[in-house]
């Protein structure tokens, strides 16, 4: 419970740059500021306090967050304070220079596959934009991932494909190109995102300002309005009572597989 609290989730915007084949977000015009995502955090970090914790690490997500010019700004904010962030990037937006503390800023650069695949998929030029991005964040000392996509025409490069022999996480295709074999192998065997159990270990804020039970979750919990007690109470409720991945508003679809 209190690793569920420690470490969350927040998706400040849906909009990308792109318009990849396989991507099932909602691309709605929500936005989330920084000092709407700060005074959360500071409000949020008061109640953690109360239970003798405090936030440690946040996934961001998106769409695509560099499109946002001010977001590595926020970054260095709540590096400053002591929380370490996980970015989720598509690598083809370079604003790195702008992070002060790369140490302390995870980078999880998605890609789809070889070279003709993932231009399938993103646009031509892509693969290389990525590919340059993540040079740039290893000669500045940013710890990187590689978020692989699996599809139909990826799955059978999963154990062959590597981006400067880097560790990778692999998300399952959801717009339904695999075979139910095929998901099953990925996420028993291996390293997957969401990981195992997802649903039921982190609090999301989206970018419509609701709380979430997980990043996949299509039933709200709370608003980012609402005083930040009631969020954590309503969100150890539903994990206590295992909701969050037995009801269908919660669940996020793959705690079984």
């Amino acid at each position: 419970m209190i690793s569920a609290l420690e470490n969350i989730y927040i998706s400040p915007l849906e909009l990308c740059n792109l318009n990849c084949r396989y991507c099932y977000t909602k691309k709605t015009k929500n936005i989330l500021s920084n000092s709407q995502i700060l005074s959360f955090v500071r409000r949020y970090n008061q109640q953690l306090a109360t239970r003798n914790c405090q936030l440690k690490s946040i996934i961001f997500c998106g769409g695509e967050v560099f499109t946002l010019k001010n977001f590595p700004s926020l970054i260095n904010k709540l590096n400053s304070m002591g929380i370490f962030t996980s970015i989720i990037t598509n690598g083809t937006i370079d604003r790195l220079k702008n992070i002060k503390d790369p140490r302390n800023c995870q980078l999880i650069v998605s890609f789809d596959g070889p070279q003709n695949i993932h231009d399938a998929n993103r646009g031509p030029g892509n693969f290389t934009r990525s590919k340059k991005f993540v040079k740039h964040a290893l000669k500045l000392n940013f710890p990187v991932e590689i978020f692989y996509l699996i599809t139909k025409d990826s799955y059978p490069y999963k154990d062959s494909f590597q981006v400067y022999n880097l560790p990778k996480t692999y998300l399952t295709d959801r717009l339904g190109s695999l075979t139910s074999k095929q998901i099953i192998d990925i996420r028993q065997n291996y390293p997957c995102y969401p990981p195992k159990n997802f649903g039921c270990s982190m609090l999301s804020l989206q970018s419509d300002g609701k709380f979430y039970g997980c990043c996949e979750s299509v039933k709200p919990i709370a608003s980012i309005s609402d005083p930040i007690k009631k969020v954590v109470k309503r969100f150890l409720d539903l994990t206590s009572k295992n909701l969050l991945c037995s009801d269908p508003d919660y669940f996020c679809g793959l705690k079984n597989l």
